[in-house]
């Protein structure tokens, strides 16, 4: 599987999971805002968890667990300025949009680290 494919399954993969802790979280916690936003991250962050940890290491937690916090937690905010409309295409799709550019953007900065502390040694 080339680079650029194996981005694309794992952000397909972190969209699919954000939306159904979202149905999660609509049904125990209805109200959009930051808080519920919140619990999607933490959960987002322990359910990467378990697959990293049983040595199935294809999502970075901190990273897939950012990338759906930021994205729940913007979208939640432009939810409660009245800029998106909850349970909307455009909604989703803006969720989707966030969630992409965070990820290529933390993506970029392990990277980045990474070859910064090669050169250390």
């Amino acid at each position: 599987m080339g680079k650029t494919s194996e981005i694309s399954f794992k952000l397909i993969i972190l969209i699919l999971l954000q939306y159904f802790l979202d149905l999660l979280y609509i049904s125990i916690y209805p109200s959009v805002n930051p808080l519920r936003a919140t619990l999607i991250g933490i959960s987002a962050f322990a359910l990467l968890s378990v697959q990293y940890f049983a040595h199935y290491r294809y999502i970075n937690p901190v990273i897939g667990g950012l990338s759906i916090f930021s994205s729940a937690l913007f979208g939640a905010l432009l939810v409660q300025e009245n800029y998106l409309v909850s349970k909307s295409f455009l909604s989703g799709s803006v969720h989707a949009l966030i969630l992409i550019i965070t990820y290529l953007i933390l993506i970029y900065l392990e990277k980045e680290y990474k070859k910064y502390k090669t050169t250390l040694t």
